[in-house]
């Protein structure tokens, strides 16, 4: 594995009185983290799996596994992506982590 990749996981906040012109709830960004990532093709089969469920699989990517704590956002080259799955290698001995990502348009993803 190369590692040559950097993402930015973004964790989210949900402030107690913060709303929209709209009157609902703001969630804001938590911490961001940038890691070092080993990016992954996506294969047909999850893909056309993802499609179905109205999601496009954007991209995989192999993280360490104490490095990822549940958030739910990624960046990567500057666009942001919801993390659609997450699944621990057990043949690494739980030492990674992929991370199937999704684009934020989809679906209702919208963030902000």
């Amino acid at each position: 594995m190369r590692w040559s990749d950097e993402i930015t996981l973004i964790g989210e906040t949900a402030p107690d009185s913060a709303v929209n012109e709209h009157g609902f709830a703001i969630t804001m960004d938590g911490e961001r983290t940038k890691v070092f990532a080993n990016k992954k093709s996506v294969g047909f089969n999850e893909f056309f799996k993802a499609k179905m469920a109205g999601y496009t699989e954007e991209m995989k990517f192999d993280v360490f596994t104490d490095e990822y704590a549940g958030q739910p956002l990624a960046e990567h080259n500057g666009k942001r992506y919801r993390v659609l799955r997450t699944y621990v290698d057990p043949k690494t001995g739980g030492e990674y982590t992929e991370l199937t990502l999704s684009d934020l348009s989809e679906k209702g993803g919208g963030h902000g």
